[in-house]
């Protein structure tokens, strides 16, 4: 049996981070059995289109690598693949379900439905008024039907109202159109998230009512905030694009998102997409939630800045902040800079941060720093060096301690009462990066004068 999953969002907004893991579960699954994964795009819902969201969707997934081989405008063996496309597709076979008894039409009167169980009557209301058309759902009896994740499901059918298939603009609902697209675009296996768990009987049923074979079905877990409500956009931010905006690596956010209800077998944490699908397997995703947890997400992004080599660092930086006004001029500056940087960050939102106290503009902002330089303690530690750094062209690590250890000698004053003046002279701030650091960076002239700024 030929692999085909299927990724079928409705653009109704942004790509949801849920929604990213379904589509890469989808995938990878398909890679793994060099299978295929479809793109299709549920646009049945009218009322809640969003300009453009279908094409943002596309360019979404493309920004993850997730490239699907058969699409909307792509290899279309079994398009359209927009269902607001396929409207003469799912009318032929309502009217399938209508003449076989298995669906009825009813008349809409206001905010009243009013079934009309008699097949040709029911077609005629269907050709001049205002209609729906309901699927069928046994009285009573239990159905049985088997997740690839959960195992073994019952559902009551007593408890099962009839649900409706098309809706009165003679559009489908997702019921209806998404058993229909998935037999005629021959999907295999139905990976999607637990919230249509519930759902499963009537699709099942429509199956069954077109004597269809079903696909294997597997629904994966919610993805839950740390106090275990449901993650949505109304706690939090969910828009995966905007996680690229505040400096998340993608490579990061594919990696994180994996591990959002599977985990390999060796339990690695880190590793990238081609892993991923040599070694996703459905068994190894589990049944319960899984914690979108913001602290294993920053602690993963800073590992993977952290493999980044400095072009490809700088390059990042700049792509995500084009319109930066910080002088790249100087490359050695540059560099020793972002080497810095580099092993100090969870996101790239902090890089403009630290950058700032390098560049010519730097002033110090913090008001307790100033009052603390005003200190005749401060002016003491910040004129000796002064004075004493005028006689280096160039300074090592072994220069600055043997400064370190002549101001203890020459002033009396030790560890912080020697630190703290020179880093808010020459960083802005009370804590930072060693001394050294700061000086190599700014190079001899610059210190001197950041120095003589703050005597």
């Amino acid at each position: 049996m030929e692999i085909r999953t299927r990724f079928a969002p409705s653009p109704t907004g942004f790509l949801h981070i849920g929604g990213l893991r379904t589509a890469l579960y989808n995938y990878v699954y398909a890679k793994k059995h060099a299978g295929q994964f479809i793109l299709r795009i549920e646009d049945t819902d009218q009322k809640r289109l969003v300009k453009n969201a279908s094409s943002n969707l596309i360019h979404a997934l493309k920004i993850f690598g997730i490239n699907f081989d058969e699409g909307p405008g792509f290899n279309e063996i079994y398009g359209p693949y927009k269902q607001s496309e396929r409207l003469d597709l799912y009318k032929q076979h309502y009217l399938e379900l209508i003449k076989n008894g298995y669906a009825y039409v009813c008349l809409v009167k206001g905010d009243e439905l009013f079934p009309i169980l008699d097949v040709k009557e029911g077609l005629q209301y269907l050709e001049y008024d205002t209609c729906v058309i309901k699927l069928k759902i046994p009285d009573q009896g239990i159905i049985k039907i088997f997740d690839e994740l959960r195992g073994e499901v019952e559902f009551d059918l007593n408890l099962i109202d009839d649900p409706i298939i098309i809706k009165s603009d003679g559009f489908p609902t997702y019921h209806f159109a998404s058993v229909v697209d998935d037999h005629l675009m021959k999907i295999s296996h139905v990976i999607r998230g637990e919230e249509w768990l519930s759902s499963l009987p009537k699709h099942i049923l429509l199956y069954k009512s077109f004597n269809w074979k079903p696909p294997k079905f597997i629904h994966l877990p919610l993805l839950l905030n740390p106090d275990k409500s449901k993650l949505s956009k109304r706690q939090g931010d969910v828009d995966v694009e905007s996680f690229i905006k505040k400096g998340y690596l993608k490579e990061t956010i594919i990696n994180f998102i994996a591990l959002l209800g599977w985990h390999p077998n060796n339990d690695e944490e880190v590793f990238d997409i081609n892993f991923l699908i040599k070694n996703f397997s459905i068994n190894k995703i589990q049944k319960s939630g899984a914690i979108f947890d913001v602290k294993k997400l920053n602690w993963m992004n800073s590992v993977y800045i952290k493999k980044l080599n400095i072009k490809k660092f700088i390059l990042l930086f700049n792509e995500t902040y084009p319109n930066h006004k910080f002088d790249f001029s100087n490359e050695t500056k540059l560099y020793k800079i972002f080497e810095f940087i580099k092993n100090r960050i969870k996101i790239l939102d902090e890089v403009p941060d630290l950058l700032s106290p390098f560049y010519n503009d730097f002033i110090v902002k913090d008001l307790e720093v100033l009052d603390y330089l005003k200190t005749e303690e401060a002016k003491l530690v910040l004129q000796y060096w002064y004075d004493s750094i005028s006689s280096y062209e160039n300074i090592n690590q072994e220069d600055i301690s043997e400064l370190i250890h002549n101001t203890e000698k020459k002033i009396s004053l030790k560890g912080k009462k020697i630190f703290y003046p020179l880093r808010s002279a020459l960083y802005g701030s009370f804590n930072g990066p060693d001394l050294f650091a700061i000086i190599s960076i700014l190079g001899i002239e610059e210190t001197k004068k950041r120095l003589e700024t703050y005597i």
